[in-house]
Parts: structure tokens; C-alpha cells; sequence
């Protein structure tokens, strides 16, 4: 299990994997016992998510050595479970050891000796002088992101960057297939704690992925922030709705539960393996009014105007950082500025294809002003013929991602 562990460390510190594929696709190949499963997840997750620390409580043993992916991320492996696991030191040691031995038997015995000091040592305390840069060891993130949040956020970055969200699992009600009374009588039947508010279930120990609830299309594993999209937009039944950035389909899926499959959705997507999941999605579901089309939104053209577009773009993902932690070294102001200016081609497109008094839903599931409120002030001042019906703004905190939402309208002649 070790060696899976190590492995899938390269793939993401590594090779710019993303964790949650990584983790899902060992979990399904390997031959894992329960317990193997959740102590792998914790070790791959847990060394991500505290990365740049990790490598500076060890730098002093550490400076000046050129060392290989795959024994440096065994050494950070090592370091996690000394410092957050409640594992005897020595059999941690041992365990990699044993692990990287098999591999390379060099790299054990230097692996060993760098785990037998760091032991040794008290542990060291970050105090480097700069505030901005002893938050980006505390917590893990790349300082040009610290100093981003920082400029945009002023008196509240630290607790935006210590959030550590519950466990709480999120599904939707699948209201094409049950409805809430029923949901609620099979939870009590399966003796499963649970909260259900309007059709979200919040479930805080027992995962659905394995039961027949959701196997059968019942419910929809889907966080709470993307649920309110489709509820902010809220279309009208028989209507036809644009949906730019599909994949993998959750929010398209809710909105075809809104229309209780009348009127028609467009979900497009860039991939065909992930236009192929939408399609899936829709057939487990119970979905019959939606059309997953090869189609990308910064440059696609469409037959016919829409009553209404979503928009939820690509985006920095600063708001989902606790869901996806390689955000927080892969992402880049290089890569936000790149992600931003497809947001204005994709928007710009979509336009073109609302029909007059049409409504348009833009969101993100990042807290970056730039792509949320002070992008739509840039539209607003290009496009003043559209006006802001509603729009809300959430930073991430132990319940809910960060993320924001504007609903917008095409104004008329007679408005």
C-alpha cells in the first residue's frame, strides 16, 4: 500500500496530477482491504495538502542533497505520518524503509538515516521574518497565491487559509426518480444519520457511493454550492437552457429536474470522454431533456438563441481548495491570467446566443475578485444593456466551499 502511496505522490507533486483522479483511479485498480483504502487516502491527501511544510520541517536535513521524486516524496510521507498519524514512529520508519528497499536500496538506507534524525529533533518552528511567506509554509500554498488572497483580502487571510471543512457528505434529491419523504424513509430504514434542507442531504459518516441509492439514481453525490446554481437560476418549465461548461453534468442534471424534463438543455463540453460521462449521467438519472453536444464555449456556434446560459467557466478553484489541494502549488497568477482570459471568450460567445430578455448564470468556485465581481463589472461596463438580479459571494469556511454566483438579465426596450 506504501508503494501506491509514493507513487501516487509523483503523479500529482510530480507530474501535475490531480489528486482526486489519482486517489479514485489507485483506489479502483488496487486491491485494497477497507482499512488500506482510508489510511492511503488519508496518507495521499494529508502529504499534499501540507506539502511546502513538510519540506521545511526537514530542510535542514535535507539542504544542498539532490534527491528523486520518488524517495523525496517517500521522505514526506515519512515526515506526515511522524508528525499527524497516531502510528508508532518506529513502525512508520520502518514500513517505508522496507517499501523504498524493494525499489532502490540506497535510497532506503538514506530514506532510514533522514527519518532517524528528523525523530531526533525538536521540531522546528516557522519564523522566517516575512508574515506572507510564514503563511504560505503554514498552510501549504504558493506565496504568489499567499500574496494574491492577501492584497484581496487584507483582514480575514489567515482564516480563509486555516478553513478545514467537515466531513459532511453532499447529495442532491434526484426529484425525477423520489422525492424527499421517500429518501428520508430509506435512510431510517438503513439506520443512517442524516440532515436533509430543501432537497440537499448532508450525511456526516456513512459515504452513498457503494449504496443502491445512489447506484440507482436516486440521489446525487453534488456539493451544496453547485446545488444553488441551479436553484438561483431557476428556470421556467418548457425553456431552453444553454449550459457552456458542462462536465461532469451535475448542475445540467439538477436543472432538468427543475424543468421535470421539458424543454431542452445544451451541455456542452471540450472532451469526449467527459461529454460521454454527461450522457451517462443523464441515463442513470432518469434525464431526458438534455443534449450532451463535442462542442467548446469560447468559440461554438448554435442555431438557435437560448431563454438562458449557464456559465459556470474554469476557473483559479481558490474557493475548493480543501477538496482539491494540488490547486495549491499547480495554480499559478501565470495560470489565472491564462483562465481568465478564456472566462471573457467564453462569456463573450455565449451572448451572441441569449435570446432578447434572456437570463445568464455566471459562476466560479474560486474567492479571486478578479474573475467574480470585478469581471462582472468589466462586463457590465461593455454589456450595459444587461443588469444584475442577483449575486452572491461566499468564502470558503467549515461547511460551505468559497465560491460566487451572478444572475444576470438582458434588459428591454419596455424595462
Amino acid at each position: 500500500m506504501l508503494q501506491k502511496v509514493i507513487e501516487s505522490l509523483v503523479q500529482i507533486l510530480n507530474q501535475d496530477g490531480y489528486t482526486n483522479i489519482v486517489v479514485s483511479d489507485t483506489i479502483k485498480h488496487a486491491n485494497f482491504t477497507d482499512y488500506e483504502k482510508r489510511l492511503y487516502t488519508k496518507l495521499v491527501y494529508g502529504v499534499v495538502e501540507n506539502k511546502i511544510l513538510l519540506d521545511y520541517l526537514v530542510q535542514p536535513l535535507t539542504s544542498g542533497k539532490r534527491i528523486k521524486p520518488y524517495l523525496k516524496n517517500a521522505i514526506r510521507v515519512g515526515v506526515y505520518s511522524i508528525d499527524y498519524l497516531n502510528i508508532q514512529d518506529h513502525y512508520i520508519v520502518n514500513s517505508l524503509v522496507q517499501t523504498v528497499k524493494k525499489k532502490d536500496y540506497k535510497a532506503s538506507t538514506f530514506l532510514n538515516a533522514i527519518l532517524r534524525k528528523y525523530l531526533e529533533l525538536p521540531k522546528r518552528k516557522i519564523a522566517t521574518g516575512n508574515y506572507l511567506q510564514d503563511l504560505s509554509i503554514k498552510y501549504s500554498i504558493n506565496l504568489e497565491l499567499v500574496e494574491l488572497l492577501q492584497k484581496q483580502y487584507p483582514d480575514c487571510i489567515e482564516e480563509i487559509l486555516s478553513v478545514k471543512q467537515d466531513s459532511k457528505q453532499s447529495y442532491r434529491i434526484n426529484t425525477l426518480k423520489t422525492n424527499k419523504e421517500e429518501i428520508a424513509n430509506l435512510l431510517n430504514s438503513k439506520g443512517i444519520d442524516y440532515q436533509i434542507i430543501d432537497d440537499v442531504i448532508l450525511i456526516t459518516k456513512e459515504n452513498l457511493i457503494n449504496d443502491e441509492l445512489f447506484k440507482n439514481g436516486l440521489i446525487v453525490a453534488q456539493d451544496a454550492s453547485s446545488i444553488k446554481v441551479g436553484l438561483v437560476l431557476n428556470p421556467n418549465i418548457n425553456t431552453s437552457i444553454l449550459d457552456m461548461c458542462s462536465a461532469p453534468g451535475s448542475k445540467a442534471m439538477h436543472l432538468a429536474a427543475i424543468l421535470n424534463n421539458t424543454g431542452k438543455i445544451i451541455a456542452c463540453d471540450i472532451y469526449g470522454h467527459k461529454v460521454k460521462l454527461i450522457e451517462e449521467n443523464a441515463q442513470k438519472l432518469g434525464v431526458t431533456n438534455v443534449v450532451a453536444k463535442l462542442l467548446d464555449g469560447k468559440n461554438s456556434s448554435f442555431e438557435k438563441p437560448f431563454d438562458y446560459i449557464l456559465m459556470d467557466v474554469p476557473c483559479s478553484g481558490l474557493g475548493v481548495l480543501n477538496h482539491k489541494p494540488d490547486i495549491k502549488y499547480q495554480m499559478t497568477i501565470e495560470k489565472i491570467n491564462s483562465i481568465k482570459k478564456d472566462q471573457e471568450q467564453i462569456v463573450e460567445n455565449g451572448l451572441k446566443y441569449l435570446k432578447k430578455g434572456g437570463i445568464v448564470l455566471y459562476s466560479t468556485c474560486t474567492i479571486n475578485k478578479d474573475e467574480n465581481e470585478l469581471f462582472i463589472e468589466k462586463l457590465l461596463r461593455k454589456h450595459p444593456n444587461f443588469k444584475i438580479l442577483e449575486e452572491l459571494k461566499y468564502l470558503p469556511t467549515s461547511t460551505n466551499d468559497g465560491f460566487y454566483i451572478c444572475k444576470l438579465k438582458e434588459t428591454t426596450n419596455e424595462e
